[in-house]
């Protein structure tokens, strides 16, 4: 619910009035419409680069950028012949929060942008887990503004699941770019990706399965069971976790040798999940009843590395 809230606030109604500020006001010198012009520009890369393009279809970006260049040439028609500069204090003070501002954004533009590069740790080749749709990953990179899981990674409140600090989690969307019709559905059936048969992305041998736990009703989270349903599989020096699985999709037992590419469930909406989604993760085996305390690794799939926003047209 709260990502659905900044969502609509951030990604839709701060542009749209940023945008129509742009276009419709009346600057009394170039230095303020330059420093409107480049703070609306600023927010809108920002979030391109960090925003969740799937609850919003990617595609949005497209006419805000068009909107930019004409509210921006509309305005610069209006202040051309206007002095640089202005005169006044409170002028020169709006001046200055833009600045700081714009600065702010070009910070996030930094932090997303350093997101993409691959962690400096080990990291592991896999098949993409899922097939035969378009999938966006909602969750994925090596810094928190891109990735919620990184912030497992240094803080001792977390260290029982460590190991999802370098975690994806994807999203099917339809032909129009959204992961359901509605912003938030409380059906799980309604989201795209509710069902997909989920791919082993190793060869290996099931070391962990849960099959019995229901899927909610989304936004609502069952924080004592944070996998759900699950298949684990120790893949020969390191484990993978397919979390939030359909309840009774599960097809594999413990301890059952599989080849990559099996299939060994589907996705649901079970466990600490607000909506349903396909989260995988790799690391060094943990210990306890949960193992997700082991050295997180990095992922690649196909030889990439999968960052928030990206898409995979998966065959």
């Amino acid at each position: 619910m709260i990502v659905v809230i900044l969502v609509a606030v951030l990604q839709l109604a701060l542009p749209v009035a940023a945008l129509a500020w742009l276009g419709r006001a009346k600057f009394t010198t170039r230095a303020e419409t330059i420093a409107a012009a480049g703070l609306t520009g600023a927010w809108l890369v920002a979030i391109g680069l960090a925003g969740f393009w799937f609850i919003l279809p990617q595609w949005l970006l497209g006419i805000y950028a068009i909107a930019w260049v004409l509210c921006t040439a509309r305005a610069w028609s209006r202040a051309r012949h206007r002095p640089p500069w202005p005169a006044r204090n409170g002028a020169r003070a709006r001046l200055v929060v833009s600045a700081i501002a714009m600065l702010g954004c070009i910070a996030l533009w930094n932090e997303a942008l350093t997101g993409r590069r691959a962690p400096d740790t080990e990291t592991v080749e896999l098949e993409f887990p899922l097939r035969d749709g378009r999938f966006v990953v909602a969750n994925g990179g090596s810094t928190d503004l891109v990735n919620s899981h990184v912030d497992t990674l240094d803080d001792p409140r977390f260290a029982p699941v460590r190991g999802q600090s370098y975690a994806l989690d994807i999203v099917e969307v339809n032909a129009l770019g959204v992961r359901a019709p509605a912003p938030l559905p409380g059906d799980p059936a309604r989201y795209v990706i509710f069902g997909r048969p989920v791919h082993a992305p190793c060869a290996g041998v099931v070391s962990q399965i849960e099959n019995t736990l229901s899927d909610l009703s989304p936004p609502q989270t069952d924080p004592r069971n944070p996998a759900g349903n699950r298949v684990i599989i120790d893949c020969g020096g390191f484990t993978v976790l397919l979390a939030h699985l359909k309840r009774g999709s599960v097809t594999v037992t413990g301890g059952q040798r599989i080849a990559a590419g099996a299939i060994v469930g589907a996705v649901g909406n079970s466990g600490n999940t607000d909506e349903p989604h396909l989260h995988v993760h790799a690391q060094r085996p943990g210990r306890g009843i949960l193992p997700l305390d082991g050295e997180p690794l990095g992922m690649r799939f196909g030889g990439r590395w999968y960052v928030r926003n990206d898409r995979v047209r998966a065959p």
